[in-house]
């Protein structure tokens, strides 16, 4: 429990970042989940283009999930970038140097993370929207080749 304000403002900076990179690990299970799931469809379709017995329509339907596996690898790519820690070492040094004590080095803390927290979200809210567009796709796919199911 905290026994100051800097403290308190320190607990929940560190918790906001523990939350954001539960839901980046929460979006990649899901986007692997996807990925699968497009895997599975793909083959479906894929098949019937290899025979050769295949339509404009059947290669066609093939698109979105190209479309899909394209955008679900790309969010489940590794992101250099993303930070969920401060280096402990380099903090340790910087508010030794300038002699900061803890109640401040708390509420300075607390503000680096929110910059961190910050800088992370503009990627986290990119890979999520690649993620629905990721959805939207399959969504087209499987309608194309129950299209194409449909029409034989």
């Amino acid at each position: 429990m905290a026994t100051s304000l800097d403290q308190l403002a320190y607990d929940l900076s560190l918790r906001a970042l523990n939350q954001q990179e539960n839901l980046l690990n929460e979006l990649r299970a899901r986007t692997g989940m996807l990925l699968a799931a497009t895997a599975v469809a793909a083959s479906l379709i894929g098949g019937r283009i290899l025979d050769g017995d295949s339509s404009i329509i059947d290669v066609l339907a093939m698109a979105p999930a190209l479309v899909t596996l394209l955008l679900s690898v790309y969010v489940l790519a590794p992101k250099g970038h993303l930070t969920f820690a401060i280096d402990a070492p380099a903090a340790y040094e910087y508010f030794m140097e300038n002699r900061i004590e803890l109640p401040e080095a708390e509420r300075d803390l607390a503000y680096w993370n929110r910059e961190v927290w910050e800088e992370n979200q503009i990627v986290i809210d990119g890979m999520i929207r690649l993620f629905r567009w990721a959805c939207y796709a399959l969504v087209g796919a499987v309608l194309a080749w129950s299209l194409v199911l449909g029409l034989q």
